[in-house]
C-alpha cells in the first residue's frame, strides 16, 4: 500500500495519538446514530458473524448516554455566576469588544461556557485572538473603523488543530507553527453548495546567529486550499490562496487544558477518559440485553418424531405459528406420532445482565462526580460525598485555567488595538458539591444563634450548599417576609374583635 503523500493538512504524531479518543467521545454525543455508524469500532462481531446478522444486532443496539450527562453537569457548574470583566478593569472600547467577543454576536459569558466545555470534552481547546483581515499597514484609526476591524476570539477544536509546536524564547515557551483546519460552505451554482477545506498555517521562522541561541522572525499566516486535480494521486493538491504578516510579532495562540500534559509534546491525558470507556462498556450490555430479550421474546417451537414438509428445492418449508394456525403431528403405521412443543429461555441470564447494567451506570454515574442522592444504591454517604467533593475541587481548578485563559486573550486583544488595561476576568470558582454538608449548616446554624453570623450570611452560605434553589435572592426573600408579616389592626379590625352582644346579658 503506498503511503499517502504529506501536504499541509497531515496530522502531527500528537494528533494521531488523540484522534481514536476524540472520534469516539464525538460518536458518543452523536447519539445512537453514530455510535451505530462506528460499527464495530464499539460494538464487536461475534466470531463467524455474517454480515447481515451482525447489521440486524447492530440496528438493535442502544444507548443510555450518562456520559453526555456528566459532560454537560460538570460543564455547566462555573457558570452560575456569569463571567464577566471586573469593573474598572479594562477600558470602555475592550468592555464593548467584550460584549461581541468573537465578531458573531457572542458576548464573553457565552463564549467562555463554550471554550470550558469543549476543553472538558477533547481535554484541550485553543484560543486563537485574530484579527480583520484585509486592513492595510498604515490604516489610520478612522480607517479601521469604517472597515469595521477589530480583534476577535476564535475557537479552535481540538480535533481540528493538526499541529502546535513551541519553542523557548526569551527564556518562555512560545508558539513557532499552528496548523488547523477551516471548513466551510460556499455557493456552488445557483442552487447547490459546496464544502472548500481551507488549511491555516501561523509560524515563526528560525534565525540562526554564530554563538547565539536560535533567534525567530515575527509571525506570518498562510491560508491553503484544497484544489481538486483529478489526474493526480491521491486527486486534490494544496495551494496558498492568501498570507500576510501578524503585526503582533508572536502567534496569538493560548490552549486551555483540562487534562495532563505528557512530558513536552501536546498529547493530553483527557480527564474523562475512564468515563468514555465505561460508556462504551455500557453500550455494549445494554445492547447485548437488548438484543438478547428480541432473541428470546417469543419462545422457540420444537417438533419431535415430526417429518417436515419440503418445498421445490427440497428444504424444509417454513412453518406458520400463530392463534389461528394449527399444527399437525400423524401417527405411523406403527402407531407412534410426533408432538410440537414450545421451549422457553431462561429469565435468569437477562437478570444477570440487567444488574451488571447497573452496577456498570452506577460506576460511570461515580466517575463523573456527580450527586448521587437519588441512585445511591450501595454507595455510602461517605463515598458520595468524597467523590463529589473531589469534582469540586477539579471543577474549581479548571475554572481558575480558564480565567487565566481568558486573561491570556485579553492581553492579545490590548496589543492588537494598543491599549494599556490589562482586563481582569471574573470566573466563579466557589463551586458547590451538591451533596448537603450537615455537619456544616449545623455550625452555621449555630454561629447565626450566637450572634457571630449575619442573616445575610447564613442564607448565602445555604445557596452555595446547593440547600437554596437558583432563584434565590436575599431581595426576594425579604419582601416575602414583609408580605407575610402581621400588621396592625385596622378599624375594621379593631371592631370585628370588639363585637356587641345581640342578647342583653342575664340580670342574674
Amino acid at each position: 500500500m503506498l503511503e499517502r503523500e504529506k501536504t499541509v493538512d497531515t496530522p502531527s504524531a500528537d494528533h494521531d495519538a488523540m484522534a481514536l479518543y476524540w472520534r469516539t467521545v464525538a460518536d458518543i454525543l452523536g447519539g445512537i446514530e453514530t455510535m451505530r455508524r462506528g460499527g464495530s469500532r464499539h460494538l464487536p462481531r461475534f466470531p463467524e458473524e455474517s454480515d447481515a446478522d451482525y447489521k440486524f444486532r447492530l440496528s438493535q443496539t442502544k444507548l443510555t448516554n450518562i456520559f453526555g450527562d456528566i459532560l454537560d453537569t460538570l460543564a455547566a457548574k462555573p457558570f452560575t455566576k456569569e463571567v464577566a470583566l471586573v469593573d474598572g478593569s479594562a477600558s470602555p472600547k475592550i468592555a464593548a469588544l467584550a460584549e461581541d467577543i468573537d465578531g458573531q454576536g457572542t458576548n464573553l459569558h457565552r463564549f467562555a461556557a463554550s471554550l470550558f466545555h469543549d476543553g472538558l470534552r477533547d481535554a484541550i481547546v485553543w484560543l486563537f485572538v485574530d484579527y480583520t483581515s484585509n486592513v492595510p499597514q498604515d490604516a489610520t484609526v478612522a480607517t479601521e473603523k469604517a472597515l469595521g476591524a477589530r480583534p476577535y476570539f476564535v475557537r479552535l477544536a481540538a480535533d481540528n488543530m493538526l499541529d502546535v509546536r513551541t519553542a523557548s524564547i526569551d527564556g518562555e515557551e512560545q508558539f513557532i507553527l499552528a496548523r488547523w483546519r477551516e471548513r466551510s460552505v460556499v455557493k456552488d451554482g445557483e442552487w447547490g453548495e459546496k464544502m472548500v477545506e481551507r488549511v491555516r498555517v501561523v509560524k515563526r521562522e528560525a534565525i540562526d546567529a554564530e554563538g547565539e541561541a536560535t533567534r525567530y522572525a515575527p509571525a506570518t499566516w498562510e491560508l491553503w486550499e484544497r484544489v481538486e486535480t483529478p489526474n493526480r494521486y491521491p486527486g486534490n493538491e494544496w495551494q496558498i490562496v492568501d498570507a500576510g504578516e501578524i503585526s503582533l510579532g508572536v502567534i496569538p495562540l493560548v490552549p486551555f487544558v483540562t487534562g495532563r500534559r505528557v512530558g513536552g509534546s501536546w498529547r493530553i491525558e483527557p480527564p474523562l477518559r475512564a468515563a468514555a470507556e465505561l460508556q462504551i462498556e455500557l453500550y455494549q450490555q445494554e445492547s447485548g440485553l437488548k438484543f438478547l430479550k428480541e432473541m428470546c421474546c417469543y419462545p422457540m417451537l420444537s417438533g419431535n418424531g415430526v417429518t417436515p414438509d419440503k418445498d421445490a428445492a427440497g428444504n424444509a418449508a417454513p412453518i406458520r405459528v400463530g392463534p389461528k394456525s394449527v399444527l399437525y403431528s400423524p401417527m405411523d403405521s406403527n402407531g407412534r406420532y410426533g408432538e410440537w412443543k414450545f421451549i422457553e429461555p431462561q429469565a435468569t441470564t437477562m437478570r444477570v445482565l440487567m444488574d451488571d447494567i447497573k452496577e456498570t451506570q452506577q460506576q460511570l454515574r461515580e466517575l463523573g462526580r456527580q450527586p448521587l442522592t437519588a441512585q445511591s444504591g450501595n454507595l455510602t454517604t461517605v463515598t458520595t460525598a468524597f467523590a463529589a467533593t473531589k469534582a469540586n475541587s477539579v471543577i474549581s481548578a479548571w475554572a481558575l485555567e480558564l480565567k487565566d485563559v481568558l486573561e491570556a486573550g485579553f492581553v492579545y486583544v490590548a496589543a492588537w488595538i494598543k491599549d494599556p488595561s490589562e482586563a481582569e476576568i471574573f470566573v466563579n470558582t466557589d463551586i458547590a458539591s451538591g451533596i448537603p454538608d450537615d455537619r456544616g449548616i449545623d455550625a452555621l446554624l449555630e454561629a447565626r444563634k450566637n450572634g457571630d453570623l449575619s442573616r445575610a450570611t447564613l442564607l448565602e452560605e445555604m445557596k452555595r450548599r446547593d440547600m437554596l434553589g437558583p432563584e434565590f435572592t436575599l431581595e426576594r426573600e425579604d419582601e416575602r417576609l414583609l408580605d407575610e408579616a402581621p400588621g396592625e389592626p385596622d378599624d375594621d379590625e379593631y371592631s370585628a374583635t370588639n363585637v356587641t352582644p345581640l342578647r342583653p346579658a342575664s340580670n342574674q
